[in-house]
């Protein structure tokens, strides 16, 4: 289960930004439920950037599996990854700001989206693209799920928490801002422009 404190578990030095690129992305990570879609659209907005949901590239079979409760294999994940990179890449090249929510839950996963950096280089984690990981207890994530099924508002249930909560890894060299998700959604972004933009 993920740890939740009341203050911000921040990591302030990033690594060093390897790019010629003037674009710049953020991706604010997590597991289901976090809060990275109303996150991600406020910061968007705050930025004056581009918000891109990754649940919005998700194949038609990808979301039927997750609404029948069968969590999602490699072979489903990596091209969706892909088309992530590729997008992000893209708007980089044109220079833009963007604004990720995607679950990104293993360095591999991570890895993919980084290399959406022409110049990355695998391991070193100096990318313009940057992570925040949205930190809630797993008790507050599953109500944030049976309330959102309950709504309507989204193909993944309550059940598939703890596959992704077992999927959630993080290594510390790797620079990720972790960030408080129970605060109210004002706070967390102030964090977040504070420590990253």
């Amino acid at each position: 289960m993920l740890s939740t404190s009341s203050t911000c578990n921040c990591v302030i030095s990033f690594p060093k930004m390897a790019s010629d690129y003037k674009g710049k992305a953020i991706v604010l990570m997590g597991v289901s439920g976090a809060g990275k879609s109303t996150i991600g659209e406020m910061l968007g907005r705050a930025v004056h950037g581009r918000f891109l949901d990754a649940d919005d590239y998700h194949s038609e079979s990808n979301k039927e599996k997750m609404k029948n409760g069968i969590p999602l294999s490699e072979e489903d994940r990596v091209p969706w990854l892909e088309a992530l990179r590729n997008t992000l890449r893209r708007g980089l090249g044109d220079k833009e700001t963007l604004v990720l929510a995607c679950s990104a839950l293993k360095k591999r996963y991570r890895e993919i989206l980084r290399s959406a950096d022409p110049n990355y280089e695998p391991g070193s984690y100096a990318s313009i693209v940057k992570f925040v990981l949205l930190d809630v207890g797993a008790e507050m994530l599953a109500a944030r799920l049976v309330k959102r099924a309950a709504e309507g508002k989204h193909f993944m249930p309550a059940k598939l928490l703890q596959t992704q909560l077992d999927l959630l890894q993080i290594d510390e060299a790797e620079g990720i801002l972790k960030v408080d998700a129970t605060m109210d959604p004002d706070t967390i972004l102030k964090t977040i422009q504070t420590y990253v933009i």
